[in-house]
């Protein structure tokens, strides 16, 4: 599939700000900047509605847009979603970070991985055991076209106390995983393990919280050390993958990216 072209306008000086994004969201924009490839970042607003039809069916991490500012057809830029935060009551998006790419250069990011027959693998159904997720995502390099949707393995023959760990993924040459390879992405263990380990996990919870001192309510200042979050900086809602989603990519030159 080719890139979608995504319609975005440029931000003027009054609509940078966390109270400009909060007009602009009302009137069904979503900020966002653009970056990368050694160019000037650019502040863009994206119209709500065009995105998310543009998004219907598709993961976020791989979706290739190419971005054409103000209708000048003769400067569209191929990005991909670097970064995004979400509105945690109503999942609207509420600031995108999009990252310049160049087609024939390989990129990092983030896929999902799908799990298929979950309920009728053999270590559940006939085991009686209990399905732990590790991994819900692998962090890949590959060019921009050959990024996958998703990645998916079918556990309807994986018995109990079996582990599959990232090493034994099968996935196209075209794509390189950059995980651990003994990451675990599934296992199915018997129950009296699991509720072994969420006796010891809360007992650890339970002593760490003794130790702790209680949260200061209200406090506005930013912890000695730490500077402020700058708009699009805020935490992030998912995925993408998501440790960050994201998770997602490994964090981009930060250098020229500014809002």
């Amino acid at each position: 599939m080719g890139n979608i072209v995504l319609i975005a306008e440029k931000r003027i000086d009054t609509e940078i700000g966390s109270k400009s994004t909060r007009k602009l969201s009302r009137k069904d924009y979503i900020p966002a900047i653009m970056y990368g490839l050694s160019k000037k970042p650019e502040s863009i607003k994206i119209r709500s509605k065009n995105f998310k039809d543009l998004l219907k069916g598709q993961n976020v991490s791989s979706v290739i847009f190419d971005i054409d500012i103000d209708n000048n057809t003769k400067k569209r830029e191929a990005v991909i979603i670097k970064e995004y935060q979400r509105n945690p009551i109503t999942r609207d998006y509420i600031h995108l970070d999009f990252l310049r790419i160049q087609m024939e250069k390989e990129i990092e990011t983030s896929v999902p991985v799908k799990i298929l027959n979950e309920e009728i693998s053999l270590g559940v159904k006939d085991g009686g055991g209990v399905l732990q997720h590790g991994l819900r995502e692998l962090h890949i390099s590959c060019l921009p076209l050959d990024i996958p949707k998703f990645i998916e393995y079918d556990i309807e023959d994986l018995e109990m106390g079996i582990t599959i760990r990232v090493e034994d993924i099968k996935i196209s040459e075209k794509i390189k995983v950059l995980n651990d390879p003994r990451e675990v992405i599934v296992s199915i263990i018997h129950p009296t393990e699991l509720k072994e380990e969420d006796l010891v996990t809360e007992e650890v919870e339970g002593e760490e919280a003794e130790d702790q001192e209680p949260e200061l309510i209200g406090k506005d200042k930013p912890e000695e050390g730490e500077e402020p979050k700058e708009e699009g900086q805020g935490p992030k809602e998912e995925t993408a993958g998501s440790k960050e989603e994201t998770k997602g990519f490994k964090k981009g030159s930060k250098k020229d990216k500014k809002d």
